[in-house]
């Protein structure tokens, strides 16, 4: 299982959401610094979440990225904002290496398979969710198909990997929905990336188990509950 540590970008900063209802904290206002730290400590990827342009609907924080592809030396996945086709582009000349698609999987599926047809494996669907239905637009929105539902769908598309957030435990250090990811494992044969409430190794240890292909994670690094050299160890060891 690989560690993903994850950095949420908000007007240029690194800060981490903890619900729909409470603002974010800041953690540091360099998240290149931030990134290399986590390259330093082994990590091979980071998980990118423009919070930004999760609500907003566009493309935000480029040039904050553009240093972190250009200088963290890690391979870099962006989530938040990707809308059509032009975002796709901009991302991938960019330099990033993996796009996560949420709303376009969702809404348009034309745009999924042309994006699919040029860029292939480079691009990863996103599915939040919240009590077992998909949620769109970031914390807002939900809608009435079930993940299960849509993790069938998204299969067809012939993707072999896909990123699952539990809204409901993102940010909150209760420990992952491992249900609700046991669930997720059974919808699909795709390999499955997990963010959402991982607060400590045990968790780690019972993603290891299930068969979870990632693990990403956020606020439990920089709270110090969980220490990434460690993490990295015990889920390739």
């Amino acid at each position: 299982m690989e560690i993903v540590p994850a950095i949420d970008l908000r007007e240029g900063a690194c800060s981490r959401i903890f619900t729909d209802k409470v603002s974010p904290s800041l953690y540091t206002d360099d998240p290149l610094e931030q990134a290399i730290i986590f390259r330093q400590l082994g990590a091979k990827r980071v998980h990118i979440t423009d919070l930004d342009a999760s609500f907003c609907g566009r493309l935000c924080n480029l040039d904050v990225l553009q240093e972190i592809v250009n200088y963290s030396g890690l391979e870099v996945q962006l989530a938040g904002g990707v809308r059509k086709m032009e975002d796709i582009d901009t991302l991938i000349d960019l330099g990033v290496n993996y796009v996560i698609l949420g709303v376009p999987v969702l809404r348009d599926k034309e745009l999924t398979h042309a994006a699919i047809e040029k860029y292939g494996s480079r691009l990863v669907p996103g599915v939040d969710g919240r009590d077992g239905m998909v949620a769109i637009e970031g914390f807002e929105t939900s809608v009435s198909k079930s993940v299960a539902v849509f993790l069938n769908e998204i299969q067809e598309l012939g993707i072999d990997n896909v990123v699952y957030t539990d809204l409901r435990r993102y940010g909150t250090m209760k420990g992952p929905n491992f249900e609700a990811i046991q669930d997720v494992i059974n919808a699909c044969r795709m390999h499955i990336s997990i963010a959402g409430g991982i607060s400590d190794y045990d968790a780690l240890q019972r993603l290891k188990d299930m068969g979870v292909q990632s693990a990403i994670i956020g606020k439990a690094l920089y709270s110090g509950t969980i220490d990434l050299q460690k993490a990295i160890q015990l889920a390739t060891s």
